[in-house]
């Protein structure tokens, strides 16, 4: 007997599209047709100005954003050379994730090099404007940051314990990077004699944008250091041992409120009052009080929590100057807290101090503790076993076995920063001063709702959607081979 014929009709369909129409509609009105219509006002000046038409321009607007022109007859020998170091230089810098990933002979040679380089760059950064006043000179300021990131990376190369020291095809990006970082700054000066940048707003604006970024591997190592130490219970004892200790805590609370108000340093009673509060509270719930408080910046409102950073940074009533100076007189120095929002030298790095707090107790850390609860313990217990110390542990167990979060973390967080800066600039320095607080993401804000050209803001858009495409790319290629599974 056949099977009867199954109807070539589902009569399902109907409340299947009632269920995905919202969803899809939403993709093809919000996200989908933004994406496109931004992709052609790029090749087009495209302006809500009166009186101006919109037409194709091509490429032009790419031209604007990156391009050079020439000063006078210019010297295409110095632009070639100097295009040269920057393709050399990126190319080398691609070589040198190859070289650590597949652990090439002579990784750590190269390592050396990377080192080497970067501390002739530091020197050479602190001689720019001397000892103390080289922070101030805002290119010193930058190549400093430059050479400290390449010591780094150069030293945790080539303390690589696990090869060899020899020579090989890992010495090449090293040399190489080197030998074009020196190309550059050689050729620097010949180089805007000759020519100048169509748009120098752009380059110095993704050179901010690049700084701002420079808190995120110390915000990463800062959730992974609160992670380890918030993943076991404290070793506070019983119930009643507990609440003795929260109800001492809370008297000593109370005392340091009254002792400030009776002396005269209210904040300062207040401070410790609060300090002794939480100690009360952590001896009471143990380590969730302690997660909580760290997570509490995701809890707050951007906005809100930036309002509160430029209140503590104002010059004349904010609390950090206010501990900076009276630190200054008691020490008998005769210095002067910078002024931090309103400083060129200061912007940035008063900007970078505040994400790290931010993030540091952050999704990053919750991520962490994930991790770190589904490390395997019978690996730690092969560790402890084998006499591994507890450097060791970390080193050879635990590390390994976060490679995936770190993977994810680090992907999120470069392209979280490529596209950042944009509500601390317009809530905190409006850009300033003189730009120097200017994101990217900001940037295009500016040009399309402030000079209301839209079609050059679209242009900058793409681009530096291309810059976070080619991050990420990197950063998927390289970080996924350090998985390990055991």
């Amino acid at each position: 007997m056949s099977d009867p014929p199954r109807p070539t009709f589902d009569r399902n369909w109907p409340t299947a599209v009632a269920f995905l129409a919202p969803n899809f509609i939403g993709f093809l009105c919000f996200t989908l047709f933004p994406v496109i219509l931004s992709l052609v006002m790029a090749f087009h000046h495209w302006t809500l100005r009166p009186r101006e038409a919109v037409r194709f321009v091509g490429l032009r607007n790419f031209v604007d954003l990156v391009g050079v022109r020439a000063i006078d007859e210019g010297a295409p020998g110095i632009l070639t050379l100097y295009l040269l170091c920057v393709l050399g230089l990126i190319v080398s810098l691609v070589g040198l994730l190859l070289t650590n990933v597949h652990s090439w002979r002579g990784t750590r040679v190269g390592g050396v090099f990377v080192g080497l380089m970067g501390l002739v760059v530091v020197v050479a950064s602190l001689g720019a404007g001397g000892q103390t006043s080289f922070w101030y000179v805002e290119a010193a300021q930058g190549s400093l940051l430059a050479g400290l990131l390449a010591v780094i990376v150069g030293g945790l190369v080539a303390s690589r314990d696990s090869m060899e020291w020899e020579l090989g095809p890992g010495v090449v990006p090293g040399v190489l990077l080197a030998l074009c970082a020196f190309g550059l700054a050689g050729l620097d000066a010949s180089m805007w004699v000759a020519y100048e940048p169509r748009d120098g707003r752009f380059w110095y604006y993704l050179y901010n944008t690049l700084y701002l970024m420079i808190g995120l591997p110390v915000a990463i190592v800062g959730a992974l250091s609160l992670a380890m130490l918030l993943n076991e219970e404290l070793p506070f004892g019983a119930w009643r041992s507990r609440a003795i200790g929260a109800g001492a805590c809370g008297g000593l609370a109370l005392l340091c409120v009254i002792l400030g108000f009776g002396l005269g340093w209210s904040n300062v009673g207040v401070l410790a009052g609060i300090v002794w509060l939480f100690a009360s509270l952590g001896f009471l719930f143990n380590i969730v009080t302690f997660r909580t408080i760290f997570y509490l910046p995701q809890f707050t409102s951007g906005v809100a929590v930036y309002v509160l950073w430029k209140s503590l940074y104002r010059p004349e009533t904010g609390p950090i100057n206010q501990g900076l100076d009276s630190l200054f007189t008691t020490m008998g120095l005769a210095l002067v807290p910078p002024s931090w929002l309103a400083e060129i030298a200061w912007a940035k790095p008063a900007i970078v101090a505040m994400g790290v707090w931010i993030f540091v107790g952050g999704q990053n850390m919750l991520l962490y503790l994930a991790a770190l609860s589904n490390v395997p313990a019978e690996l730690i217990d092969a560790a402890n076993v084998d006499g591994a110390g507890r450097w060791q542990r970390f080193r050879h167990v635990t590390w390994p076995q976060l490679a995936p979060t770190t993977f994810f973390i680090s992907i999120v967080s470069v392209i979280g920063g490529l596209q950042g800066g944009f509500e601390q600039a317009r809530v905190m320095t409006e850009g300033g001063p003189a730009g120097s607080t200017t994101s990217l993401s900001y940037y295009i804000y500016n040009k399309m709702f402030g000079d209301l050209d839209m079609g050059y803001a679209a242009a900058i858009s793409w681009v530096l959607f291309a810059v976070i495409f080619a991050a990420t790319a990197l950063n998927w290629r390289f970080g996924r081979s350090q998985e390990v599974d055991y």
